[in-house]
């Protein structure tokens, strides 16, 4: 799998996770586009791996 550098992502049950925390997605888009605040935005590439338990 390839890394896009500079990205660290902690999200676990994401497809696109590395075990040292890096993401391994082709391209990431992050939303939203009206955000005012970091807690506005969220990784829009973002996809459930097998067994995972977030809707």
């Amino acid at each position: 799998m390839n890394e896009i550098k500079g990205i660290c992502c902690e999200v676990k049950n994401c497809v696109h996770h590395n075990k040292d925390n890096s993401c391994s997605a082709g391209h990431i888009t992050v939303g939203s586009s009206m955000a005012t605040t970091t807690t506005e935005t969220k990784c829009e590439t973002f996809e459930c791996c097998d067994g995972c338990t977030a809707k």
